[in-house]
Parts: structure tokens; C-alpha cells; sequence
């Protein structure tokens, strides 16, 4: 029994050798040290937008009598689009031009009988405060007179009408919504990582295509970008613009697939994300892989990243072989081997 019991022992134990051999050699995600940026080219869902929308009103109210436009039309800057019953405004304006007719003959003669001390200089003074009045109130009739009109103030599309014709309409009240699509403006969603780290000299083009314009390439320009970010994405809007294409309508809330292409870094170093490890004082480090299989720990100093791969300022050379993926577990002088092969 006592034998049986020594044979089953050193079976046991040379299973537990067996197994540790096993464990030396940690199956890993094998990567090398790249000098081309693998970040470059993105592409982007947009969606076209007009340059700008408003709700063209009138600064007086009145009853609407003039409305000459459809829905859907594009309409150049200076079109007559919508007029009030200016009946009212005219008299008005009639009524001041002659209160200060009559007050400019008045300080006429006041002004002569003030030489002679027959009225004191405080009735002159009256007078010509009447007529500076009088002054203010006909340029104020005529300016209410031109509110009566509304014209399109720049060139663009009627998206809607928002009251009737003939109706009474106040000071301020929406009349015509327009928008200004005097270029194409796309809105693209760009993460935080990417808008922080790409600069303009790294752009090598930014370009739109449209699924309804197969075969067709239009480049874009950056026009502006949104300092805020989404609270739930954390991307930021980023908006961009080309010129009007000849015999293409494009309408904003058409989509838009956007391609960026951005130069390639040559004399930067790349890892992938996933290889950097953080030591417990947060310092970062990667598992270098050396000639006999085995890991050294190498302290790097990192640069910008796009979320995928790292730019490495110093602690690598071109070409070497670090733990992509797996090195959660290693140790000093740990054996590796790549479990992709």
C-alpha cells in the first residue's frame, strides 16, 4: 500500500511540473513598433445643413395685402416677398412732413422777431425743439413706411409659409421662413481624441459624397466647430462647406459621407493602444519582447492617440516586438509565445 501510495505522489507531482512548464509560456497578442499613422483616413456620417435659417418678419404690424412666393423656390437677395396695406403709414408720413413745414415756418419767424427782443429767448428755444422733433418724427413715419415691405436679404430657399395672405399680422410675427444655401454646409460628429490631436497640417483633404451623386467627389473646407461637447457622445459638431454644385439640388437634411485623409507621420512611432500598461504610480510602460521569447518591462513616454493606437515619444525602436494583448499577467523575464500562429 505504502508503494501504491509513492506511485500515485510522483504521478501527481509530475502532472504539477508538467503543468507549470505549460504556464511559463503565456499566450500573447504580438504587435510591432510602426512608423506609418494608421489613423489615416476617416470617414464620417454628415448631414447638410443651411448656412443659416431665419424667420423674416416685419417691424410693424399691419394687414398683410402682398405675398409672392412658393414654397420650395429659391428666390434671390432684394425679391419683394410680402408687403403690408401701407395706407395708414402714408398718411403719416404725410402728417409729420407737414407739422414740420409749419414749425420750420415758425422758427422763421420767431427767429426774426427774436433778433428785434419782441419774444424772449426762451420761446425761440421752444420752437426750435419743436421743430428738431418734428424732424424725428417724419424720419421715424418714413422708416415705419419702408417696414411695410419685406425683401429676401440674401439669396435663398422658402422652406415655409407661416400665415396667409390678408390676414393682421403684429410686429415680430413669423411671415417666411428662409434659408440661406448659398453654399452646402455639412455637420459631422468628430470624437474628442481625434478633434484634439489632428491639426491643420496633418489634413491632407476632406471630401463629401452623396449616395444620389454616385461616382462624384466634392472637397470641403472647415468653416467652423461646436466648443461644447455632446454630454452623452463627447463628440464634438464640426461643420464644413463647399460651393454649390451646377445642376444638383442639394437640400439641407440630405446626408453625406464624409472622407478625411490625413498625412502620414513618418518619423512618429505607433503602438497599439492596447499594448501600454500603467505601473502603480501610473506611469506608463510597455512588455518589449526580446530574441529568446521572454518580456522586459520598458518605461515610454506617450503622445497623441486617436483611441486605436498611441504615438510613442521615446522608449521604443522601429520594428520591435511588444505584447499587443495579454500582458495583464506577465512578469519580468516571462516567456511569451504568440498565439496567433
Amino acid at each position: 500500500m505504502l508503494l501504491a501510495f509513492a506511485v500515485v505522489v510522483s504521478g501527481c507531482s509530475g502532472s504539477a511540473e508538467d503543468e507549470q512548464q505549460v504556464e511559463r509560456e503565456w499566450p500573447v497578442k504580438v504587435a510591432t513598433v510602426s512608423t506609418n499613422d494608421t489613423i489615416d483616413q476617416r470617414q464620417f456620417a454628415g448631414r447638410v445643413k443651411a448656412v443659416q435659417t431665419v424667420d423674416l418678419s416685419f417691424q410693424v404690424g399691419g394687414k398683410l395685402n402682398y405675398l409672392q412666393f412658393r414654397e420650395g423656390e429659391i428666390i434671390p437677395k432684394g425679391k419683394l416677398i410680402a408687403a403690408l396695406d401701407e395706407s395708414d403709414f402714408v398718411r403719416e408720413v404725410k402728417q409729420a412732413r407737414v407739422n414740420l413745414d409749419l414749425l420750420q415756418k415758425t422758427l422763421a419767424r420767431q427767429r426774426s422777431l427774436a433778433e428785434r427782443n419782441v419774444i424772449s429767448q426762451q420761446q425761440l428755444d421752444e420752437t426750435e425743439t419743436n421743430y428738431d422733433l418734428a424732424k424725428v418724427a417724419l424720419e421715424k413715419a418714413e422708416q415705419n413706411l419702408s417696414y411695410t415691405k419685406l425683401k429676401a436679404p440674401f439669396d435663398a430657399l422658402v422652406t415655409r409659409q407661416l400665415v396667409e395672405n390678408y390676414t393682421n399680422v403684429q410686429a415680430g410675427q413669423g411671415i417666411v421662413r428662409l434659408q440661406d444655401v448659398s453654399e452646402v454646409r455639412i455637420q459631422v460628429s468628430v470624437p474628442e481624441n481625434l478633434l484634439a490631436t489632428v491639426n491643420r497640417e496633418r489634413v491632407n483633404s476632406v471630401s463629401a459624397t452623396f449616395e444620389f451623386l454616385p461616382g462624384r467627389e466634392f472637397p470641403l473646407e472647415y468653416r467652423e466647430h461646436q466648443a461644447e461637447a455632446d454630454s452623452v457622445t463627447q463628440t464634438y459638431i464640426v461643420e464644413l462647406g463647399m460651393p454649390q454644385p451646377e445642376n444638383v439640388q442639394i437640400l439641407p437634411g440630405m446626408t453625406a459621407r464624409v472622407n478625411l485623409k490625413l498625412n502620414q507621420a513618418q518619423d512618429d512611432l505607433w503602438v497599439p493602444l492596447s499594448a501600454v500598461q500603467s505601473s502603480a504610480d501610473g506611469s506608463p510602460y510597455i512588455w518589449r519582447i526580446n530574441e529568446d521569447q521572454s518580456v522586459s518591462k520598458t518605461p515610454v513616454q506617450l503622445g497623441r492617440t486617436d483611441g486605436e493606437v498611441v504615438e510613442i515619444k521615446s522608449g521604443v525602436d522601429t520594428s520591435m516586438k511588444l505584447v499587443a494583448a495579454g500582458g495583464q499577467h506577465l512578469y519580468e523575464g516571462a516567456k511569451v509565445r504568440n498565439y496567433a500562429q
